[in-house]
């Protein structure tokens, strides 16, 4: 049976100003969009630093990275470095129920626009900001993202092969992440504003989430004061685990200690199970490259097909090491219905990844991310009530942008 509350987006109604740029904010304020809370994007006059980052689709006018990370919002754009736009800033936030930003600590303070500022006489209003490093403490001042930040925070140590240099993860790791704990942190307020009527100020840091995500690795050095050695593609807690190559492909598995019986016994190489070598997790840890080997020979004369067909059913954790181009056919990731499309103007067709939260009820239908100062003039209009002079006004003296040339479709 339908209730009334799954007739309407979990967020709707709710009202979000987005300072943010690059990834993390603009992640949060996304996964807020998605579930219908009504985002302003507030770009300044250049526009988000990610709408230069990686591939640019010429058609749409945007990199790829920013179109995977700012779909469902209105997009403004004003220079906040004059006194005008921070008023209408300060307006917009007045009667919204959450402000993120991600600029470095100490920059919305000095433009009035701090959690101290805006929640003074509005004290229900979560304030959410995205941080470096966090919002004190000896690195607070150093600029941060992830190219930086997987090196600093311990990730690039575990990746790479044995006896190799370390290596990045090709991916914008620590932005992803600290984007889904803000959100996180903004449900939390949100939850405890329904009972207290009270806001707050919450947030992440690119430092905290790359901290936090390596907990269990982190938790072992912690317990022992042994580094973690960089091991390539196997298991840090599991030897009886890697990649390996078959006759067609490459397949990774991860074999548990009670379910060491079951592979030897379904590969055909049950007397391994007697090999003293091999009896228990300790003594397979302390011949990882033996136990390497039989699991490769194994597999080698084999297909990657053959292989999942003997490892499923019997429970061994097993897949297939996909590319992309394997990935975005497969019957798994269409029936999770995690890939989309949607159409911006002039008919330009955007891809898109879906959030990988999920919540029965109706879903929100996706609308592209803006231009540049996109509907700059529309929310001068519905949500501060300017007339035509007045925005003229805000045009000419550059307080405001609205369609920024850069980005402005071609007829």
């Amino acid at each position: 049976m339908t209730t009334e509350a799954q007739t309407q987006l979990a967020l709707h109604g709710l009202k979000v100003i987005d300072f943010s740029q690059g990834g993390a904010g603009p992640y949060c304020t996304q996964l807020l969009a998605d579930f219908g809370a009504d985002v302003i994007k507030v770009e300044p006059p250049r526009g988000d630093w990610a709408r230069e980052m990686g591939v640019i689709d010429e058609d749409a006018g945007m990199s790829g990275t920013f179109m995977s990370l700012n779909r469902n919002k209105f997009g403004l754009c004003m220079d906040l470095s004059q006194a005008k736009a921070v008023e209408i800033a300060r307006l917009l936030c007045a009667d919204a129920d959450i402000v993120v930003e991600a600029f470095r600590p100490g920059v919305m303070h000095r433009l009035g626009l701090s959690a101290k500022d805006l929640r003074q006489g509005h004290e229900s209003l979560i304030y959410c900001s995205i941080s470096g490093y966090g919002q004190t403490g000896p690195n607070v001042a150093l600029p941060a993202s992830d190219s930086v930040m997987q090196a600093y925070g311990g990730l690039m140590s575990l990746v790479g092969d044995e006896g190799g240099e370390p290596l990045r993860v090709a991916n914008i790791v620590s932005d992803m992440l600290t984007g889904t704990n803000a959100f996180a942190s903004v449900l939390l307020a949100l939850n405890r504003r329904h009972t207290t009527g009270l806001g707050g100020w919450v947030g992440s840091s690119l430092l905290d989430s790359i901290i936090g995500f390596q907990a269990p690795i982190l938790s072992e050095y912690l317990l022992t004061g042994n580094p973690p050695v960089r091991r390539g593609n196997k298991h840090p807690l599991i030897a009886a685990s890697g990649v390996f190559k078959t006759q067609d492909g490459r397949v990774a598995f991860t074999v548990l200690d009670h379910y060491w019986q079951p592979f030897c016994e379904s590969m055909g190489i049950a007397q391994e199970t007697k090999d003293p070598r091999f009896l228990t997790p300790q003594s397979r840890m302390a011949h990882r490259a033996d136990v390497a080997q039989t699991m490769q020979d194994a597999v080698a004369d084999r297909t990657v097909r053959e292989v999942l067909d003997i490892l499923g059913p019997v429970g061994v954790l097993c897949a297939p090491v996909q590319d992309y181009a394997a990935l975005v056919v497969d019957p798994q990731v269409h029936h999770n219905e995690l890939l989309t499309e949607i159409t911006a103007g002039r008919g330009v067709i955007l891809p898109m990844v879906r959030s990988p939260m999920s919540l029965d009820g109706p879903t929100l239908k996706w609308s592209a991310p803006p231009r540049v100062g996109e509907h700059t003039e529309l929310l001068l209009k519905q949500r501060l009530g300017l007339n035509d002079d007045q925005i003229a006004e805000l045009l000419q003296s550059k307080t405001v942008i609205a369609a920024s040339p850069l980005h402005q479709p071609q007829n």
